[in-house]
């Protein structure tokens, strides 16, 4: 109950409005803050001088010096760093929160016709603060579609999960549809409280206002920029968030391969394909 009552919209404005500031003294703050209490690995990161970034937010979401990723026509891999907190099949076109909340495929998605995605298979994806969080196509594809979704912003974590019952539907989110050459699969970017912005990789950088980002996410890639290969960058979270991944069809996916995974890291397998 106390979520309800917390301004979230408010807060994240406040916090996005400082996490953006180039003021120098700030921005060592706020990156110094973050650093003393999560102690984030920043040896992957292509700046691991903190002078270098403009802003907070520039930090947050640094991206990559390099990270190998798995090129196999049968693996789909994991679009991001994080926690697997669900996974399993979508039966009577719901999706399961926390192992015991139902929530609707037909809001998550915003669409009346979701039957293609119905008995099909989802992966739920936590970023905490620490991860990277930077969000990338799992296997080519297609974008076939782009809208925005959600106006709330409570918080994601773990404790948020098990007592806020269909907490992914009531954020905002990003939804893109992707076709591949062998199925296809929807991947819903969840916002949450404190984060900012979603950014898609088609988004001016310049503009990145909450209703310019509704407008970029619901126009959507140009045509030739639609079409992805694996590991390309598809948006970024500014702060953390979560990562719905959603499957039309089991009769292709390895499912044994996702059952000893618990932490993922993006270019890793997150599933084994098979009949390929």
């Amino acid at each position: 109950m106390l979520q309800s009552f917390i301004p979230h919209l408010l807060i994240t404005s406040l916090m996005g409005y400082l996490a953006e500031s180039e003021n120098r003294f700030l921005k060592r703050l706020l990156i110094n803050s973050f650093i003393y209490l999560y102690q984030p690995d920043l040896g992957e990161a292509i700046h691991s001088n903190v002078d270098n970034y403009i802003s907070y937010n520039d930090f947050f979401t640094r991206k990559l010096k390099k990270r190998d990723i798995d090129k196999s026509e049968k693996t789909f891999i994991s679009p991001v760093d994080g926690e697997i907190v669900d996974h399993g099949y979508i039966k009577d076109k719901n999706l399961i929160q926390a192992k015991r909340y139902e929530y609707s495929l037909e809001e998550l998605l915003g669409e009346e016709s979701v039957d293609k995605f119905n008995e099909g298979y989802f992966v739920t994806i936590y970023l905490a603060p620490t991860d990277y969080h930077r969000i990338h196509c799992p296997y080519e594809a297609v974008i076939r579609r782009s809208i925005h979704l959600g106006s709330s912003l409570f918080s994601v974590n773990k404790k948020a999960q098990e007592t806020i019952p269909k907490l992914y539907i009531k954020n905002e989110r990003s939804v893109l549809h992707l076709s591949s050459n062998i199925f296809d699969y929807a991947l819903v970017s969840v916002g949450a409280s404190v984060v900012g912005s979603i950014v898609p990789f088609w988004g001016s950088q310049k503009t990145s206002s909450r209703n310019n980002l509704i407008r970029e996410w619901n126009r959507g890639p140009d045509e030739s920029e639609s079409s992805m290969k694996k590991g390309d960058e598809l948006a970024h979270f500014k702060m953390g968030s979560t990562v719905i991944l959603l499957f039309e069809d089991t009769k292709k996916l390895d499912l044994d391969s996702l059952n000893q995974k618990k932490r993922v890291k993006f270019g890793a397998e997150l599933i084994s394909l098979k009949n390929l």
